[in-house]
Formats: structure tokens, sequence, C-alpha cells
């Protein structure tokens, strides 16, 4: 019926891109010697989009090839429905040590399995030669059905991936109560990606619903290009998560931030064994120097103090008004002022004495310094060596 064309070979192509680009990095996910949960529900995510990718592959060489498999019209579609659940358990699984899957999860397949029971009614138990007439003359947009179904779908990955992105959001604030160096941690790249994914599917499900009151192209140009689309947008999403790296090797990046949660002080007064502690932290920080160990977490120097974490938390948090973060981080630029100051230091670079000061990250570095500060570590050493 319709005869190949290069736009057509140049679609089939993209979109076999993205089916193996979604198998190669399951494939690397699984891999993994030390897996994780998350790691299983991202390599779902991907493993679920390179095989709803290859249905519309399949559909797509439906209609360049005379129908040769028409058991396969209209089968991508209900897939559509379950990126958003497979993304929001990855985001929650990462971001929520104690995560276990509960039966109550199962309610996220309801919309899935009630576009499964329509297609069956509409188009699943129809002879081929009928779902073809269906497809071909585009008769299925009088369906009552199918704006109702464009519009769940649609709201469908708006709200998952939106509520993904504020889960990141969270965690990204909350690890500040927990890490002094952040970057190994910071899932930033991931909220882009969840937002993204929202404007991304929220672009190509508008675009159908628009179609059906200023018709914009054809149902087959739409359903290609969205797809192909999609396709791009896997293989760039499959780019960055090889760029990050913490899905790909052996350290998990879920950490457990419920012991880090700031505790609320009851009343004002701060009792003489708070003070104390409070006194025996501040000296242990001046004379241990622990903040000079770039990889020291709220955990580790509760062992120091022999307080647990939550306690140290606590104390930081209400006593001294800072987070973990902005804590160690104090210590860290107070040492760089002093050592930065000393004449022995004059011919070692600002980056080498930050480094030694327990910082890991130029770019942390001076974002860290120059809010704490007002100005950048370059003024800051020309102004305290006279210079």
């Amino acid at each position: 019926m319709f005869r190949k064309t290069e736009s057509a070979f140049f679609m089939e192509t993209i979109i076999l891109l993205g089916v193996l680009e979604g198998l190669l990095i399951t494939m690397l996910i699984l891999l993994k010697k030390r897996k994780t949960v998350s790691d299983y529900w991202l390599s779902v995510f991907f493993l679920l989009y390179s095989v709803n990718t290859l249905l519309s592959f399949l559909e797509i060489y439906n209609r360049t090839h005379s129908y040769p498999f028409p058991a396969f019209i209209f089968v991508s579609s209900p897939f559509l429905l379950l990126h958003g659940p497979a993304i929001w358990m990855y985001v929650k699984s990462l971001t929520d040590q104690h995560f276990s899957f509960k039966p109550i999860y199962l309610l996220h397949l309801a919309p899935f399995i009630a576009c499964i029971i329509d297609f069956t009614l509409r188009f699943y138990i129809i002879p081929s030669t009928e779902r073809i007439e269906i497809y071909e003359s585009e008769s299925f947009k009088q369906f009552t059905d199918y704006p109702i179904m464009i519009i769940a779908m649609a709201l469908s990955s708006l709200i998952y991936f939106s509520w993904s992105a504020l889960m990141v959001q969270k965690y990204n604030k909350n690890i500040k109560g927990y890490f002094s160096e952040t970057k190994s941690y910071d899932l930033s790249w991931l909220r882009i990606v969840m937002v993204s994914s929202a404007v991304v599917y929220t672009i190509i499900y508008s675009s159908f619903l628009i179609d059906l009151v200023f018709p914009l192209a054809s149902f087959r140009w739409m359903h290609q290009a969205s797809f192909v689309l999609g396709s791009v947008y896997l293989i760039v999403l499959g780019f960055f998560g090889h760029r990050q790296g913490n899905l790909f090797t052996d350290k998990p990046i879920s950490v457990d931030l419920q012991k880090s949660t700031p505790l609320s002080n009851k009343n004002n007064s701060i009792d003489k064994i708070e003070n104390d502690f409070i006194h025996s932290l501040l000296k242990c920080m001046n004379e241990k120097k622990p903040h000079l160990d770039p990889e020291i977490t709220l955990s580790s120097l509760a062992d120091l103090t022999s307080v647990s974490p939550e306690y140290l938390s606590k104390m930081i948090n209400n006593q001294l008004g800072k987070n973990f973060y902005d804590f160690i981080n104090h210590y860290r630029i107070e040492e760089f002022k002093t050592r930065c100051s000393l004449p022995e230091n004059k011919n070692f670079t600002l980056i080498s004495i930050a480094f030694d000061c327990g910082f890991n990250s130029k770019a942390t570095f001076n974002r860290v310094f120059k809010n704490a500060t007002g100005e950048t570590p370059g003024d800051y050493a020309r102004k305290a060596q006279g210079l």
C-alpha cells in the first residue's frame, strides 16, 4: 500500500537506534557486580522503552510493507502508560534507602490494564482486514474514548515525571544534612531528565489533541514522528546516563537520609548536656580537623564524637543553625583562609590548598567560598597576601 521512501527508511533507522541504545543501557546496568533495587527498576524502564519503541517500529514497517504483521497494529500505544510508573519506581527506590515493593504499588498498573481492555474490545478481537481499514481511514479518531485515552496518557506522563522531579529535588536538599561533599551523590542531572521528560511527553500528546480540532498532519506521520522523537530522546538520555557513571559502577548511590532529618527542639533552653556536647564537637573540629577528610559523612563524624547520627544532626541544625554540609565546609573555608595567608604556601596554587583543606571539587570550592565570603578565592588570596 505504501512504497518505502527515504524518509520512512530514516525514521525506521532512528527508531532502531533507540531500541539498541535502550537494550545496551539495560545490559550495562544488569552487568553491575553490586546491583541495587533502583538498578533493576531503571533497567525495567529502559527495557520497557526499548520494547515499546520496537513495537512502534513494527507498526511503521507494517505501513511501508503492505502490513505483513497486522497483529501489531495499535499494540504499542498502551505500553506508553507504563513509562511513568516505571521511572517513578526507579526514582522512589533510588532516593529511599528503605524502599520495598508494596502490593498497593500495583495500582499504578490500573490505567495500563484499562487501556488494554479498551483496545482489546476495540481492535484486538476484530479481523485483521477490519483493523487495517480502521487504521488506514483513521476512523478511530471518531471513537469517544480516543481523546480520553490521549488525555490519560498525557496526564500520566506529566504527573509521574513531575512527581519524580520533586522527589529528586527533595533528595538533593536532604543530602546536605548527611554529606560534606555532595558531588558523588547529587542527582540534579536526573531532575533535569524528569522535567525534560514531562515536557517531551506533554508536547507529543498535546499535538495529538490539537490535531482533533485543527488537523496538523496524518496520524501515521505524527505517530512516526513521535516515536522518532522518543528514540532520539532515549539516545540522549542514554548518553548522559553513561556520563553520569553512578548508574554503572559498583558503588551504590542510594543513601540513607532517614537519620539525617533534623529533629525539632521542643524547648528553647539549652541544657548542660547539649552545651557540653557542642563544646566537645567544636574542640574536636579544631584539634582533630576531621573536615580535612574529603569523604567525611555525618555517620563518620558521629562515630568520632561517640554519638548517634540523629543526635549529631539535631545539634548541628538546632544549636549551630547549619546543616552538615555547611558546617563542614565552614571549617574548610576557615582552614583555607589560614593556609592561604602563610608565606610558605605562596607558591602553591589555590586549588591545591583547597584540596588539602578537604575540598575535592574546584567548582564546589569556588561556589561555597563565594557564597560564604562574598568574594572569589582569588580576590581573597590577593588581599591576604597584600597583592
